[in-house]
């Protein structure tokens, strides 16, 4: 089993995601088909992970990315259902939170700052400005939470460039953690946008396909960048 998914984990993970897209094509005939692909996306990635040969081998603070993912795997279950979108949020806030302490981990807040952290610091906040003004008036009371939120996603993006200051980790920061944080972002504004506006005004057909899309390569991207910073660990 281990070696069957070491070899076909993010086979079988572009395949359920691949199933999930193709079932919001299909519709709402076909939700079933929606969720149970939707869950299986973080179960897989889990596996994967923990079936890495380095995984054992790898410091104890490997479980920060367990705990990450699992989170993900919360949110997705419980943004499945329109009532749990506070809880889904909160779950998806604790990814941000894990992946924040392993990339700090990875290259301490303390270490040196590079000038691409400092512009990308201006950028993200200028970014989380705009959002506020732009969805203030529609998320109301909501609006405080969800800028909680960006915050930490903003930070989690930050910190995946930060990591990149270590000389091991400077090439998967720049391939994988960085990139999967931006696509992250991508995801969650588009949801934000669609759910709070877009969706009241202009809705998008099958604008639930940009939202899958850009989730599902972040999250391969991160533990794609995991999977090897692990190897690299385990060779120490």
């Amino acid at each position: 089993m281990k070696a069957f998914i070491q070899k076909w984990g993010i086979t079988l993970y572009i395949l359920s995601l691949s199933g999930h897209l193709y079932g919001q094509i299909l519709g709402d005939k076909f939700i079933t088909l929606q969720f149970v692909t939707k869950a299986l996306l973080l179960p897989i990635l889990i596996l994967f992970i923990i079936a890495q040969d380095a995984f054992v081998k790898s410091p104890k603070h490997k479980w920060l990315i367990i705990m990450a993912l699992f989170g993900s795997f919360l949110g997705d279950v419980l943004l499945t259902y329109p009532d749990y979108f506070i809880l889904g949020m909160v779950a998806f806030m604790t990814t941000h939170v894990f992946n924040i302490m392993m990339f700090n981990k990875i290259n301490g807040i303390g270490q040196p700052k590079t000038k691409k952290l400092i512009i990308f610091t201006f950028i993200l906040s200028a970014f989380c400005v705009l959002i506020y003004y732009k969805l203030q008036a529609a998320m109301g009371n909501l609006i405080y939470p969800i800028l909680v939120y960006m915050v930490l996603i903003c930070s989690a993006a930050l910190m995946a460039i930060h990591a990149g200051g270590t000389e091991k980790a400077e090439l998967i920061s720049k391939l994988f953690w960085f990139p999967g944080m931006l696509f992250f972002i991508c995801s969650d504004t588009v949801l934000a946008f669609n759910k709070f506006d877009w969706s009241k005004h202009y809705p998008i057909k099958n604008i639930g396909l940009v939202t899958m899309l850009t989730y599902g390569i972040a999250q391969i991207l991160l533990v794609k960048g995991y999977q090897i910073y692990l190897k690299q660990q385990a060779l120490k």
